[in-house]
């Protein structure tokens, strides 16, 4: 199995500021910042909603959810 082939949600490592809007957003508490990288992760993309939150709140475009 291909790596990222069962991604759901997609963060840009190079535009993430570390800001955590999107972590205080998500509803199924999925995201969070990393504290040595300072830039978001995702603990279990099986558990996303998908219904965009954390892509619109995010200031830098750095989340997509496929």
């Amino acid at each position: 199995m291909k790596e990222g082939m069962n991604k759901v949600v997609i963060v840009d490592m190079a535009l993430c500021i570390g800001c955590g809007e999107c972590v205080k957003l998500c509803p199924k508490k999925i995201l969070y910042i990393d504290e040595k990288s300072k830039k978001c992760k995702v603990t279990d993309e099986r558990k996303c909603d998908r219904l965009r939150g954390c892509e619109r709140v995010c200031p830098v475009k750095a989340i997509k959810i496929i």
